[in-house]
């Protein structure tokens, strides 16, 4: 059966994976690595990594250097995605030129980048927001 992998990983260092997914305490990046090796092995298939960009957490050029450095390890592509901040949520979303610089320099790597506007802002639905909003 032929099926395509597409992982959330929003995060190429353990620290701010940490954060943001816990998960990562018990299935860090280097476990996650092997396992994508082991599955692009098997299956002969590129992963797709899905990245959301949060303004000043993970959208620096060095989060860019250390995501190209992790997606090296199985041939992939990137879908980058904005971010829609919620009514108390913790992160907000990168700037236009931000988003911009991050997907050029994964480009210069060699990397298919893909920018995943936001639809859906005015209901809290769009992509990583499943947000309850207290109607009076």
């Amino acid at each position: 059966m032929k099926f395509n992998l597409a992982l959330s990983l929003h995060a190429a260092n353990d620290e701010k994976r940490d954060r943001i997914m816990p998960i990562n305490e018990h299935n860090n990046l280097n476990a996650l690595k092997e396992a994508l090796q082991h599955f692009h092995q098997k299956t002969k298939t590129h992963v797709t990594f899905e990245f959301i960009v949060f303004k000043d957490f993970n959208d620096s050029l060095q989060d860019a250097y250390e995501l190209a450095q992790f997606a090296k390890c199985v041939p992939c592509k990137i879908n980058l995605i904005e971010y829609n901040p919620i009514e108390g949520g913790e992160f907000l979303n990168t700037s236009v030129k931000k988003l911009e610089a991050f997907s050029q320099y994964l480009e210069t790597k060699g990397f298919v980048v893909n920018i995943r506007r936001s639809r859906g802002k005015d209901i809290d639905a769009a992509c990583g927001q499943l947000a309850n909003k207290n109607v009076l």
